[in-house]
C-alpha cells in the first residue's frame, strides 16, 4: 500500500502539472482558447465536480469491494490521461479533468478506509505517516519529472511526431504508467481485507442517499469524529490564507517584484519541509502525549505561526516561522487520519473520509477566493512615525486573520475533544462501579469472576480447573456459566450469533443480540446465584462486547458500554481474568469446525487481542492479566493467585 500510495500520488501531481503546462503553451491544440482561460478552467473542473460527487464516492467505498473500486479507478485514470493528446476541444478537456478528479475521489477513501485492516492498531500512526509523507513529498518530484521528461521526448519524436510540438505529452503516458502500476499492485491485495462486511436484506434495493445520510448521522452523533472533521475543515479555511496571499506577501518581504517569485518558492519549500517534519514527528509525539490533544495543539501552533509570518519584514526572518506553520499542520493532519481510522467502524470509514475530503475542498475553495478579496477590500495602508513605518497592507491583515482563524479552530477542537472526553469519563465512572446485589442491611453477597481472551486462549480449561479448586479445596458454592448463553433463551440467541450461515450480520445487530442474551443470562442465572452467596464463574461477559464489537468492530467502546450497562443493570464482575495469548497461536489451538466468530479472518482476531490489552490498561483495577502461553498447570497457578485475594472473609466492596 505504501508503494501504491507513493506512485499514485506522484501520478496525481504529475498529471496536474503536465496538464497545466500543456494547456498553457502558446501553440496548444485547443484552438481558440486563451491559455489563461484554459488553465483556470482545467483547474476549476478538477475541484468543482468533486464538491458534488465526493460524498457519494465515500458511499461507493462503503458499499462495494474496495479492491475492485481502486483497480477500476486506476485503469480508467490511465486511459483518460493517455487520451489527452487526442482531445481537440476545451470542453472535452474539461470533461477529462472532471472524470479524473471523480475517479481519484473514489480511490482515496477506499485506500484510507483499508489501511486499518492492513496493520496492527499500534502501527496505525506509523502507517499514516508513511502514507501522508508519500502523498505530499511527491509534489516537488512530480514538478521536476515534468521537466526531466522533455529530454527523452525529443528522442522519441520520430516514433510519435506530436512530441515535437508538445514534449510534455510524454508525461501523460508516464502518468498512465503510474496508475497501471497501482492497479497491478492493488489487484494482489487479499480480498477479505478490502471487502466491506455489511448485512444486506434479501431483495432490498440500494439507496445511495440513505447510505450518505447514514454516514452524515454517524459523524454528527460521534463527538470526537465530529470535532476532528469540523476542525480539519475550519483549519484548511484559515491555512489557505498563506497559500492565497503568499505570492503577494513574498513581494513585500523582498520589496522587489522581480524577486517575488523566488521568495514565494522559498516560502513554499519552508512550508513543505515543515509539513513533512510535522508528519514525521507525529508518531514520536503520539507515544509520549495523548493523541487527542496533539490535533488541536498542532492547529494552534500552525495558527500562531501564520500570524507570526504576517508580521515578518524580511525573508530570512519569515522562513523559520513558516516552517513551524507547516510543522503544526503536518502533525495535526496525520493525527486526524489516525484518530478517524481508530474511531470509525470499517463499514462507515469510506463515507467519513469522503466527507472530510469534500469539506476540505470546499474550505480551500472558499479560502483561496475569500482571503485575497478581503485583502483587496482592506487595501494598502501605512502608519509612519519619525523612526518607523508600519505596514498595514491588506495582505498582512488578511494573512494574520487567517492565522487567528486557524488558531481558534484549534481552540474549538480542544474544547470539543474535552467535552467528548468528559462524557466518556462520566460514562466510565457510571458504568464501572462494582455494583453487586446486597443482603438486607447492605452486606455484600457472592463473587463474580469472568474469563476473557482471544479464541483458543484456554478459557474453558481454566474455568474447569478453577471450579475444581474452589469446590474441592475452598468449599465454595460455585456456578459455572458462559456467554453467549447461560440461560435457555440466551442459548437460543447464542445459536443465532454463532451460526456460520449468519455471516452477513450487521455489527450493530451483533452487539444488540449479545446485550439481549446477556440481559436474560443475568436475570435467570447470574443474579440468583450471587444472591445466594455463590461464586459465579462466567466464560466471557461485558468485556467481550467491548473488545469484539466496541473496538474490533469499531462501534465505539462507550456506546457498547452504555448498552450493556442498561442491559445488566450495571452488574460487572469483581474480577476479570484476561488470558493473554497471541491471536494466531490461539487460532492454531482451535479444534472442530469454527463457528461464525472463530471463522473471522486473522486480522480481526488480532484487533480483538489488541482491544483486550487496551481494556486491561484502561481499567487495571478490574483486570488480572495472565500469560496463557504456558502449560495449563502454569496458567492455573497464575489464575489461583489472582482469585485468592477475593476469597478473604473481610473483603470489602471496591
Amino acid at each position: 500500500m505504501w508503494a501504491v500510495t507513493t506512485v499514485s500520488s506522484l501520478g496525481d501531481w504529475l498529471g496536474v502539472f503536465a496538464l497545466v503546462v500543456y494547456v498553457a503553451s502558446s501553440d496548444h491544440p485547443i484552438s481558440g482558447a486563451k491559455a489563461e482561460f484554459a488553465v483556470g478552467g482545467v483547474l476549476l473542473f478538477r475541484v468543482v465536480p468533486g464538491l458534488f460527487f465526493g460524498p457519494f464516492a465515500g458511499v461507493l467505498a462503503d458499499r462495494f469491494d474496495r479492491r475492485r473500486l481502486m483497480v477500476s479507478a486506476d485503469i480508467a485514470r490511465a486511459f483518460l490521461i493517455a487520451s489527452i493528446p487526442w482531445v481537440h476541444t476545451l470542453w472535452e478537456l474539461y470533461l477529462v479533468s472532471s472524470l479524473m478528479e471523480m475517479l481519484g475521489q473514489m480511490w482515496m477513501p477506499s485506500k484510507d478506509a483499508t489501511i486499518p485492516n492492513l496493520v496492527e492498531r499500534d502501527q496505525l500512526m506509523m502507517a499514516n505517516q508513511l502514507s501522508q509523507i508519500s502523498t505530499y513529498a511527491s509534489f516537488p518530484f512530480a514538478g521536476a519529472l515534468v521537466a526531466l521528461l522533455v529530454a527523452p521526448a525529443h528522442l522519441l519524436q520520430g516514433v510519435f511526431p506530436a512530441l515535437k510540438a508538445h514534449p510534455v505529452i510524454l508525461a501523460f503516458f508516464f502518468d498512465a504508467g503510474t496508475f497501471l502500476f497501482s492497479a497491478s499492485r492493488v489487484a494482489t491485495f487479499p480480498r477479505e481485507l478490502m471487502k466491506v462486511k455489511r448485512a444486506r436484506a434479501p431483495g432490498a434495493r440500494w439507496n445511495p442517499f440513505s447510505d450518505l445520510l447514514e454516514g452524515l448521522r454517524f459523524i454528527r452523533k460521534q463527538p470526537i469524529v465530529r470535532t476532528l472533521v469540523l476542525g480539519a475543515w475550519t483549519a484548511f479555511s484559515g491555512g489557505s490564507a498563506i497559500i492565497a496571499l503568499g505570492p503577494i506577501f513574498a513581494g513585500k518581504l523582498v520589496r522587489s517584484s522581480q524577486g517575488a517569485t523566488a521568495a514565494w518558492g522559498t516560502l513554499i519549500v519552508a512550508v513543505g519541509l515543515g509539513l513533512v517534519g510535522g508528519m514525521m514527528t507525529a508518531g514520536w509525539l503520539s507515544r509520549r502525549f495523548d493523541r487527542e490533544k496533539i490535533f488541536p495543539i498542532g492547529l494552534m501552533v500552525g495558527g500562531i505561526s501564520a500570524v507570526g509570518v504576517s508580521l515578518m519584514t524580511s525573508l530570512q526572518a519569515a522562513l523559520p516561522v513558516t516552517f513551524f506553520a507547516g510543522f503544526g499542520a503536518g502533525t495535526a493532519w496525520v493525527t486526524t487520519f489516525t484518530l478517524l481510522q481508530e474511531k470509525t467502524e470499517d463499514r462507515l470509514r469510506g463515507r467519513t473520509f469522503a466527507t472530510l475530503q469534500t469539506g476540505i475542498q470546499l474550505s480551500l475553495f472558499i479560502g483561496l477566493a475569500g482571503w485575497p478579496l478581503l485583502a483587496g477590500a482592506i487595501g494598502n495602508h501605512t502608519l509612519s512615525t519619525s523612526h518607523y513605518t508600519i505596514d498595514f497592507s491588506g495582505s498582512r491583515i488578511a494573512m494574520a486573520s487567517g492565522g487567528i482563524f486557524l488558531f481558534f479552530s484549534g481552540v474549538d477542537a480542544a474544547r470539543g475533544i474535552a467535552t467528548a472526553r468528559g462524557l466518556r469519563k462520566t460514562a466510565r465512572k457510571r458504568g464501572l462501579r462494582f455494583r453487586q446485589p446486597a443482603l438486607a442491611g447492605g452486606a455484600r453477597k457472592g463473587l463474580f469472576i469472568s474469563f476473557e481472551g482471544v479464541e483458543g486462549a484456554g478459557k474453558s480449561t481454566q474455568v474447569k480447573l478453577l471450579y475444581d479448586w474452589l469446590t474441592k479445596e475452598q468449599g465454595k458454592d460455585v456456578v459455572v456459566t458462559r456467554e453467549p448463553g447461560g440461560a435457555p433463551i440466551a442459548e437460543r440467541i447464542r445459536h443465532i450469533l454463532l451460526d456460520t450461515q449468519n455471516r452477513g450480520m450487521d455489527p450493530k445487530t451483533e452487539a444488540l443480540l449479545y446485550a439481549a442474551g446477556r440481559a436474560q443470562h443475568v436475570s435467570d442465572t447470574v443474579r440468583p446465584a450471587l444472591e445466594r452467596d455463590a461464586v459465579v464463574i462466567c466464560d466471557r461477559y461485558i468485556d467481550s462486547s467491548l473488545a469484539y464489537q466496541g473496538l474490533a468492530r469499531g462501534l465505539g467502546e462507550d456506546d457498547v458500554l452504555h448498552l450493556n450497562e442498561w442491559a445488566t443493570d450495571e452488574l460487572l464482575p469483581d474480577l476479570v481474568i484476561l488470558l493473554h495469548l497471541e491471536a494466531e497461536r490461539g487460532l492454531e489451538r482451535l479444534e472442530g469446525d469454527p463457528d461464525r466468530m472463530e471463522s473471522e479472518d486473522v486480522s480481526f482476531h488480532r484487533k480483538v487481542g489488541e482491544a483486550y490489552v487496551h481494556l486491561a490498561r484502561e481499567y487495571p483495577s478490574r483486570f488480572a492479566v495472565v500469560d496463557a502461553s504456558g502449560t495449563k498447570e502454569q496458567v492455573h497457578t497464575q489464575v489461583r493467585a489472582a482469585v485468592l485475594p477475593f476469597l478473604a472473609p473481610d473483603r470489602v466492596e471496591t
